[in-house]
């Protein structure tokens, strides 16, 4: 099985099992949950349960509180290189968003918060070393991302326009800006989900862009913090 990975074809597995673990920090290393490559192994598992318990792994274990560790860069690899994968299209609820998705809505997700963690400030939540293989990644995010911008499955869609958005406080891909102005509008400032309906006006008040009203904070929505800009959920940026 070969999946493009947006730098070129890249066996996943080839990918899992190119990296020496054993040599990169990881959340909890203590033994107390499981280890990365299990979680990214057990999100093409043949059980759903277990793909759902590795998405949810993979928010909690591999970026803890928005952390970026040794261990988040590879992993990102891997998950940019299963997103064309059938099984990523197992039905759940996944992290902050009630609305039942396809795994590949939360994994793009997952990707475009992990951008927005490693651009959100200039040195990052983590190690300098780690954080800059995550931004050196940042490219293959963005390409992996548009690849579903015009999906069919408009859940996957807005997650694309997400991730990809979040790539742009990059230098190299700030060049994208204009053409993703009307992409946040139309689609995660018209989103259900009210987590990216704020990072559309978050979005578009960075680039400079007329972000139009908030959305009803009486709407239920993400843990106010658990993403930065979401905290408190004030009128005015960096929420």
């Amino acid at each position: 099985m070969t999946i493009n990975d947006g730098s070129g074809a890249s066996d996943p597995w080839t990918l899992l099992l190119a990296t020496d673990w054993s040599s990169v920090e990881h959340c909890c290393p203590s033994g107390s949950a499981p280890a990365t490559p299990v979680i990214l192994a057990g999100l093409l598992d043949d059980d759903e349960d277990v793909q759902r318990a590795a998405v949810r792994d993979l928010g909690q274990l591999v970026t803890h509180g928005n952390s970026i560790y040794g261990s988040t860069a590879p992993a990102a690899r891997f998950v940019i290189a299963i997103l064309g994968h059938s099984r990523t299209m197992t039905s759940g609820v996944y992290f902050h968003d009630e609305r039942r998705r396809p795994m590949r809505a939360a994994l793009l997700q997952w990707l475009g918060d992990l951008a927005d963690d490693a651009t959100y400030d200039e040195d990052g939540p983590g190690e300098p070393d780690d954080v800059a293989a995550v931004r050196a990644i940042l490219p293959l995010i963005y390409q992996a991302a548009t690849s579903y911008l015009v999906d069919a499955d408009p859940l996957i869609r807005e997650a694309a326009v997400h991730a990809a958005a979040m790539t742009l406080a990059a230098p190299e891909l700030a060049v994208h800006i204009p053409e993703f102005v009307p992409l946040v509008h139309s689609t995660l400032s018209t989103s259900q989900y009210r987590g990216y309906r704020y990072i559309a006006k978050w979005c578009l008040v960075t680039w400079g862009a007329e972000p139009g009203p908030l959305p009803d904070p009486r709407i239920t929505g993400p843990d106010p913090m658990d993403r930065p800009w979401a905290d408190g959920y004030s009128d005015d940026p960096p929420f």
